[in-house]
């Protein structure tokens, strides 16, 4: 823990903020409600970090945490990374008419939701994107890690579930500064 090349360390912990604002920031242009820091999302997060340090960009399969969505990304700008997939998901809705209510609340019971999700059969994948705008969100935690072989590695869980000890990212942000001037 704590180490330079840890998901724990106080300048990963550092990133992570400015992403944590800026899934707000887009969640707000969209009319969603803002996420609350969820603790456990957020160690589970710096666990698929610090997994990443084996070199490929994968989900651990480890944990038998199921609560949740996960996005991963590698670069820089995860959010803008994921965001970007916005293009690919109004794609799926052309050749698909009738995914687009199921933009801002999944239906997994959709065959075709499912492959928009995971870019399969003919559709371009946008489950990044549907993960950061699912209006069924009501916590997140994120994860930042140095370069390993692929770049800054980035994961964003969520999950609908589980307010109960959550904080908002600016009481978050609060006790993070707090916690860096001690």
């Amino acid at each position: 823990m704590n180490s330079a090349k840890d998901a724990t360390s106080i300048s990963n912990i550092q990133a992570t903020l400015k992403n944590l604002s800026n899934v707000n920031k887009v969640r707000a242009q969209l009319k969603e409600k803002q996420l609350r820091i969820s603790p456990i999302l957020t160690a589970l997060s710096m666990i698929d970090a610090d997994y990443q340090k084996r070199g490929t960009l994968t989900e651990p399969q480890y944990y038998e945490y199921t609560n949740n969505l996960e996005n991963l990304a590698s670069g820089t700008d995860p959010v803008k990374k994921w965001l970007s997939e916005q293009a690919n998901w109004k794609a799926n809705v052309t050749k698909t008419p009738s995914l687009a209510p199921y933009e801002f609340s999944p239906n997994w019971k959709n065959n075709k939701y499912g492959y928009a999700v995971y870019g399969a059969n003919g559709y371009k994948e946008s489950g990044h994107y549907l993960n950061l705008v699912n209006k069924n969100h009501c916590i997140m935690g994120m994860a930042h890690m140095i370069p390993n072989g692929k770049g800054y590695v980035d994961v964003f869980n969520a999950a609908d579930t589980g307010t109960a000890s959550s904080l908002k990212v600016s009481e978050y942000k609060k006790l993070i500064t707090e916690w860096l001037h001690k």
